[in-house]
This record gives C-alpha cells, structure tokens and sequence, in this order.
C-alpha cells in the first residue's frame, strides 16, 4: 500500500468515526452542559365549538384553514319554534302591560275617591243625626202639647179642635222621628260601605301585584328566548386559525355538538421528548429556542413550561425502533410569539432547552410546587 493510499484511508477512517460520533451524540440526545437539544412538532391548544341551542345551519362563512378573529361569525342557525315562541310572549307581555295600565289608573281613581267617599258619608251621617236630634225634639213638644190640650179640652177648658190639631201634630212629628232614625241608619251603612274602600283599594292592590309579577315573567321569557335566539349566531371565542369544520349548511345541530375546533396562533408550543438521563436538568422556566424548516434563520424564543411527571416510551410517531424504546419525558416549550402567524401547528421544528440557569429555574419550580 502506497503513502497516498494509507493517507486516503486513514482520513476516511477519521470521517467515519467522526460522523459516528455525532450520529451517536443525536441519537441518545448527548448535549452540551448548558443546553439539550431535542425535536418535535409545534402544537397549538384547541378549542372546540359547539352550539348551546338546536338549529338548523343557515349561514356557514368560513372553512378549514381559514383566519378569524375574535367574535367573527363561524355559522347562524336557524330555529323558527324559537322566533313562534318569541312573538306570542311578546304579545302576551303587550296585552298584560295594557291592561297594567288600566287598572294602575282606576287604582288611582280610587285611591283618590276613596277619601272623598268616606266624608261625604259622614257628613250625611251627621245631617242625619242632626234631623233626628230635631225630629225627636219636635216630637216630644208636640206629644206634650198633645197630651195637654187633651186633658184641657177635656177639662173643657180648651176647645176639642185644637187638642185634635195637636194629637194630629203629635203623629207627624212620632213618623217624622222614625223617618229620620231610618235616614241616620241608612247614612250609618253609607258610611261602613265607604270605609270598606279600604279594603277594595288592598284587594285592588294584589291585583295590581299580580299583573305586575305576570307582566315581569313574560318579560323573563322574552329576554331568555333573546338570549337563545342570540345563541343562533355563533361567533369565534379567539383570534386563530379554523382546524376543522364538522357541519354542512342545511344541517340540524344539537346542542354541544361538535362543529368547529379552533387553534390560538398565538400560543403554540413545541412538544419534544428529552430522554431520562437529561431530564433532571429540565426545569420549569428555562428559556429555550425553536427552529423551523421553513425559517432556518430565525430563532424562537420560547419557556419551558410543562414538564411530565412519569416517563413513557418514545412516540411511535419516531422513525426507528431503537429510539421507541427508550424512556422519555414530554416537555412542551411555549412561544413566547408568533409574529405574523408564520407557525403553523403540525410543522416539524428543533427546539434547545437552555439549563446554564437551570437550578435557579428548579428552586423556582420547587418553591412553587404544591
């Protein structure tokens, strides 16, 4: 073997090891003291969007892939009993506000009567007692005048005529007394009868309460229905990107079924698994990088803010054997943003977990660990 031939195979020797060796190094995730280097996929929290009434789809504006923003409209249903059910109660609550209405004016009315009434009666009552007073007065003088000229006349000492007149005087002013005792207690019950008003103006009242109470509930119901047929419109809960959409237009929907899951672009994670060995310098808060494919030269900077509590084996989702086998531990890396929403979940990206800091991130984490 010649000198150039020994020396071209010596540095291919050189290489091979030296390849090996880094092969060997990303294989069992052999990093720095100061970093740990892993891979995965960038994942996004998703919301789910479901109804909160039945309906029928009328309006579906948006479709898988697309941006919305927050309280941009996703779908409208369509639920005619809804809009039946709100007409009617409207209707009942505008008849019973009507008739509120009236009675509160001849509740007034009264109200205000009823003062009038109750004096009016007692001033009859005192008319009376007064032409009773009078009638009973008349009729003991004219009884005495009777009962005089009779025994004069008698006496012969008077002329019969004018002890008749007198007897006759006498009667009138006896009927005229029973007369007036009747009108006192004819004014008596006027005045009882009136002061019952009170007692109208209570039970007048309750009415007035009842009507109101009814007139409240049909206003409840009204406002629940507006609050349902509000539920018709189903806007988006966040600013994201529409993953998935589950329903067709013309569709019958049931509340809590599933028609659209949502991603936040602006709180996306990198989810990478770190093998046991590497794992006790992990620690919550570490700062840490992404990088995608897409954008080589750009770093994202990103905290680790989830570290798995129990070890499993590698994802299938890696492509070898070898590393399937190996206990691992989740770690999710937090964007700290996403500017312009140029990652995407799903998009396969390295991230480097920073540990220079690591035991002040873990006295952190520890001091704050139930």
């Amino acid at each position: 073997m010649s000198r150039k031939t020994f020396a071209i195979t010596l540095a291919a020797a050189f290489i091979v090891a030296i390849v090996a060796a880094v092969a060997w190094r990303l294989l069992t995730a052999q990093s720095p003291d100061n970093r740990i280097m892993a891979s995965g996929r960038i994942e996004g929290r998703i919301t789910q969007v479901t109804p909160k009434v039945s309906g029928t789809v009328a309006e579906l504006p948006v479709d898988e892939g697309m941006s919305v923003t927050v309280g941009a409209r996703l779908a409208r249903l369509d639920e005619p009993t809804l809009r039946e059910r709100r007409r009617a109660v409207q209707e009942q609550q505008s008849t019973l506000e009507h008739r509120l209405a009236s009675e509160r004016t001849a509740y007034a009315v009264a109200q205000r009567e009823l003062p009038l009434r109750i004096a009016q009666a007692r001033a009859a009552l005192d008319e009376a007692q007064a032409r009773l007073a009078a009638a009973q007065a008349d009729r003991a003088q004219a009884g005495a005048d009777a009962r005089r000229l009779t025994t004069l006349a008698e006496q012969k000492l008077a002329a019969e005529q004018q002890a008749e007149t007198a007897r006759s005087r006498a009667d009138v002013a006896g009927k005229t007394a029973l007369a007036t005792t009747a009108a006192v207690q004819a004014a008596s019950r006027n005045l009882d009868l009136a002061r019952l008003g009170d007692q109208r103006l209570a039970a007048q009242a309750q009415a007035l309460a009842a009507l109101e109470s009814q007139v409240q509930q049909a206003k409840a119901q009204l406002a629940e229905l507006d609050t349902r047929i509000g539920y018709l419109d189903i806007p988006s809960p966040l600013a994201g990107v529409v993953l998935t959409r589950s329903v067709e237009l013309g569709e019958q929907v049931a509340p809590g079924s599933p028609l659209f899951s949502l991603v936040d672009l602006n709180r996306l994670y990198l989810k990478v698994y770190v093998p046991e060995p590497l794992i006790g310098r992990v620690a919550l808060g570490q700062r840490a990088e992404v990088r995608v494919d897409a954008y080589p030269d750009r770093a994202f900077v990103a905290t680790v803010t989830k570290v798995a509590t129990a070890a499993e084996f590698t994802p299938k989702n890696v492509e070898t054997r070898e590393e399937r086998v190996k206990l691992v531990f989740a770690v999710e890396l937090s964007l700290a943003e996403n500017p312009g929403g140029v990652l995407k979940p799903g998009m396969p990206a390295d991230g480097v977990i920073h540990t220079a800091s690591g035991e002040q991130a873990r006295q952190a984490g520890q001091a704050s660990a139930p």
